[in-house]
């Protein structure tokens, strides 16, 4: 942890690694790298086991992120046999218009190591809009279309609302 800026305040929490802080410090989370305040008497979810006091985004920092919120998804897709060499090349056009999207932050196919007939798609759209605007297109309904025969279920999602525009380094891994 970091305190950035101490305010006074009297009411102290222990942070369950030896320190304290008061109500009212700002903080950097290790875990998310966000500007946080203290407050006492809330639950933290990150921290729930090891504090008595919760990080609250400041409204600074939630002006700052607000408009930084794209829309991040993986998909499995579950190939069949007879189609899974050939996918990148099926699903080619699909991916190629959806990468002209002026929305898409990136739109990338991997194939899994331990299952040869199933592809991960990992994708992001600059916002909401951006995400209504490509499940609209006509590629993606061509896709709706000319996909499904060549799989053996229906694929599997995981969509969320992320902070950010990019990709962020993974600071435990650090090269250099």
């Amino acid at each position: 942890r970091l305190v950035v800026n101490r305010r006074a305040k009297p009411v102290e929490a222990n942070t369950g690694d030896g320190s304290s802080v008061l109500s009212g410090d700002l903080v950097v989370c290790a875990c998310c790298i966000v500007l946080y305040e203290y407050r006492v008497d809330e639950v933290c979810l990150w921290y729930s086991a090891t504090l008595s006091a919760t990080l609250t985004r400041t409204e600074k920092d939630r002006e700052q992120r607000d408009d930084q919120v794209m829309i991040f998804i993986t998909a499995k897709f579950a190939i069949k046999p007879e189609y899974a060499d050939d996918w990148p090349s099926i699903a080619a056009g699909f991916t190629a218009a959806t990468r002209a999207e002026e929305g898409c932050l990136w739109f990338d196919w991997s194939r899994s190591l331990d299952d040869a007939n199933e592809y991960v798609l990992v994708e992001a759209f600059r916002d909401d809009d951006a995400a209504v605007v490509h499940v609209n297109s006509d590629h993606f309904k061509k896709a709706q279309d000319h996909l499904p025969p060549h799989l053996s279920a229906t694929p599997k999602i995981v969509n969320f609302k992320v902070e950010g525009d990019d990709w962020s380094e993974l600071g435990e891994m650090a090269v250099g």
